[in-house]
């Protein structure tokens, strides 16, 4: 294969030390090697510069040392540091398939696509769930069945809505102006819906070459305890419905109680992961989602 184009891959790093090298170590090693890895170590305190200092000799790294100021703040500095007609993001605590580059390239490539997509695997210490969002081979026109296409590949039983899943054409982002927000959890999947209005074509490969590493202290997790998680999907949810407005993407707005079931249901799906019990995340819904549009979707008076 001829690797004419160049992938940005971002990598957000933060506390890592355990996951780190794991990581880089299955980015560094892709069958498609025209790659720019970005890591963004984003403040860490323990051993993650140190660890990352050991693959500098690779120069497709681009290392970018900066104080703490969250992943999304890290990701967007990628964004802005990126040169390659492609990226992509990997999150520092998971691993890649060595061929999850090339695979994602070619389907893009041979489909005309905006954007390619493929599966995953969720990762435990005791066990991989492979292939976990069940998708099939295809490439799909967004915007001939805005409704059709939000229904089936957003609104999945298995949620695949993350960045990781994802290569993006580099040019698409960046004249989009989209980039991440300082949200606790779901920043990724708000990334994702608001730049679909700009995208044409979508091409998705069943693989599962993404492996995330589900462990307890991440932010899903964090989220759940510390945070409302239902009051993080809500102010996410108004985010998304003020820019489909703001910027006259009003033929989305119909997907919206699609998107509200969904934030629900992803509610009780990472609040379960976390260990809360149903009393608990009962009574996260109510405290978050009060007063709020997402309620006005959820129950059709919008």
């Amino acid at each position: 294969m001829i690797y004419n184009k160049k992938i940005s891959i971002v990598i957000p790093a933060y506390n890592v030390e355990n996951y780190i090298d794991k990581c880089l170590g299955s980015v560094t090693s892709q069958t498609y090697t025209n790659l720019e890895i970005i890591v963004v170590n984003d403040g860490s305190t323990d051993n993650t510069h140190s660890i990352i200092k050991k693959y500098i000799s690779d120069k497709r790294i681009v290392y970018i040392n900066q104080k703490n100021s969250g992943v999304s703040a890290a990701r967007n500095a990628g964004i802005d540091a990126s040169t390659g007609e492609l990226i992509a993001f990997v999150d520092s605590d998971d691993y890649v398939e060595p061929d999850m580059y090339e695979l994602l390239y070619t389907s893009m490539t041979e489909t005309s696509a905006d954007m390619a997509v493929c599966n995953y695997n969720l990762v435990y210490d005791n066990r991989v769930e492979n292939q976990y969002s069940k998708m099939s081979k295809r490439a799909v026109d967004i915007q001939s069945d805005i409704y059709g296409y939000f229904a089936t590949h957003c609104a999945r039983p298995q949620p695949n809505n993350y960045i990781w899943t994802r290569l993006y054409k580099t040019a698409i982002i960046k004249n989009s102006g989209i980039r991440f927000e300082d949200f606790k959890l779901g920043d990724d999947t708000l990334f994702n819906f608001k730049l679909l209005p700009n995208l044409n074509k979508a091409s998705f490969i069943p693989n599962g070459l993404y492996n995330y590493y589900q462990r307890i202290n991440s932010n899903v997790y964090t989220a759940a305890y510390k945070h409302n998680l239902a009051k993080v999907y809500a102010d996410a949810f108004d985010s998304l419905e003020n820019y489909w407005r703001e910027n006259n993407f009003t033929e989305w707005i119909s997907v919206l109680p699609i998107h509200a079931a969904t934030r629900l249901r992803s509610v009780f799906f990472y609040s379960r992961l976390a260990g809360m019990n149903e009393n608990e995340i009962t009574q996260n819904i109510i405290n978050g989602f009060s007063d709020r549009s997402i309620v006005a979707y959820l129950t059709g008076a919008r």
